[in-house]
């Protein structure tokens, strides 16, 4: 029964994994068409990270590499570091 768990726990946090990256990819969309209007720091500095990864989506295009790049962000953590470094430590 623990294993069974623990399987459904893993297959969770890899289904809100992928809600994550779609509401990043969303956020930066977001920002970029509500310019000139600036974001706060740690908005700002995801906003940048996501952007050196995926383009503005100003066409139609395929969005499965801008997806894998995005729950690469959410997995990894260049996102926290960028976020970090311009607001400080988050508790």
């Amino acid at each position: 029964m623990g294993m069974t768990a623990a399987r459904h726990a893993r297959e969770c946090v890899a289904n809100a994994e992928v809600v994550v990256a779609i509401e990043l990819l969303a956020a930066a969309q977001a920002l970029d068409l509500r310019s000139p209007l600036r974001p706060a720091a740690g908005s700002a500095a995801a906003h940048a990270v996501v952007r050196e990864r995926v383009a503005h989506l100003d066409e139609d295009r395929e969005l499965a590499p801008d997806f894998e790049a995005a729950l690469e962000l959410v997995r990894g953590d260049d996102l926290l570091d960028a976020v970090t470094a311009a607001v400080g430590t988050l508790a």
